[in-house]
């Protein structure tokens, strides 16, 4: 398809070491091809930047999927059929999937979700209505099940899934602490977000500020970040709690992940630490829109982005500045073509 240009695709040209440079990616140009029988072509409109990127470029084997030097690098994509042979997809649809950070993809269709876009902007369908709202809301309301008056901390509460966890779990009832890397990112958790307590990690009392806003203990730690924040919260974790693992941004750029020491807390207050992975769940997303939907509609549930607008190229100077802290939500990179 000449008349679309060039496809640009993004290549993992090495695998990096701690923060990502813009040598560890290659920017490749090829033909868009035409699409076979049963097959649909995707421009894309959004990429959505997501830290689990990471730690799947690694050089280990700590993780089910990884990508290799030479392959494209692996991304969910939101965008719009432009051309299609497949009869369960018309010209004109808005879709999403993990096609990878180019601007053209083909598909069978296997591999992609609808996206209506009267229910939530294109955007958000990689982001607090996609899986990181997902993630959150059945993390929350099939695992850790928060009870009104109990106390959920967040952490990493301005990212992706952080900032839709505090949200869900205020509905639930329960109080709230977030912590996060700045004085500004606290701030806007309180304002924009309802949570009750919000805590700098950076700053050197933060646990005693931790330990004295929580005077009941912590019934539920949703832990996006691993690390030191994890592993001190863990002294403070109430009988019967709940840990729940939903990520380990804080260990993605290191040389060895490591696991908490202070794991005797879980043993003596007969807590229990819970592994999550969101595709558990495919089956019951549509329920958990429709009830987004109407906490979103009636002003109950926001669903914050950031978004940046670039190309291609700009994808791996996007990514760097996630692990940077610049974001608040959803961090996304706005394709030219979403225009």
């Amino acid at each position: 398809m000449s008349n679309l240009g060039k496809n640009k695709q993004l290549i993992l040209a090495k695998h990096p070491n701690g923060l990502t440079e813009i040598d560890d990616f290659e920017l490749k140009e090829a033909e868009v091809p035409e699409i076979n029988d049963g097959e649909l072509l995707i421009q894309t409109h959004y990429i959505g930047v997501d830290a689990a990127l990471r730690l799947i470029v690694r050089d280990s084997d700590e993780f089910l999927f990884r990508v290799q030097p030479g392959d494209l690098i692996h991304a969910n994509m939101a965008g719009k059929v432009i051309a299609s042979n497949n009869p369960e997809y018309k010209v004109g649809e808005f879709v999403n999937g993990s096609l990878g950070v180019q601007n053209f993809a083909i598909s069978d269709g296997n591999d992609l979700e609808k996206c209506d876009i009267d229910l939530a902007p294109l955007g958000s369908w990689l982001g607090g209505f996609g899986v990181s709202g997902l993630t959150a809301y059945f993390a929350l309301f099939d695992e850790c099940k928060p009870q009104p008056g109990q106390t959920v901390l967040v952490t990493g509460a301005a990212g992706a899934v952080g900032s839709m966890a505090g949200q869900l779990a205020k509905l639930a009832g329960a109080r709230v602490i977030g912590t996060t890397s700045s004085t500004d990112k606290c701030k806007w958790l309180i304002d924009e977000l309802g949570y009750d307590v919000a805590i700098n990690y950076n700053d050197p009392d933060w646990f005693e500020q931790l330990e004295r806003e929580s005077p009941n203990r912590i019934n539920i730690i949703f832990d996006n970040t691993g690390g030191f924040v994890m592993n001190e919260s863990l002294k403070l974790i109430a009988m019967h709690g709940v840990v729940l693992l939903c990520g380990s941004t804080s260990q993605y750029t290191e040389d060895t992940m490591g696991g908490p020491s202070n794991y005797i807390w879980l043993g003596s207050m007969r807590a229990r630490l819970q592994g999550f992975v969101i595709f558990d769940y495919i089956e019951k997303y549509p329920e958990a829109r429709e009830n987004m939907s109407k906490w979103i509609n009636s002003g109950l549930l926001k669903i914050p982005e950031y978004s940046c607008e670039g190309d291609i190229e700009d994808f791996p100077k996007t990514f760097r500045e996630l692990f940077e802290g610049k974001n608040l939500g959803k961090m996304l990179l706005k394709l030219p073509s979403a225009e």
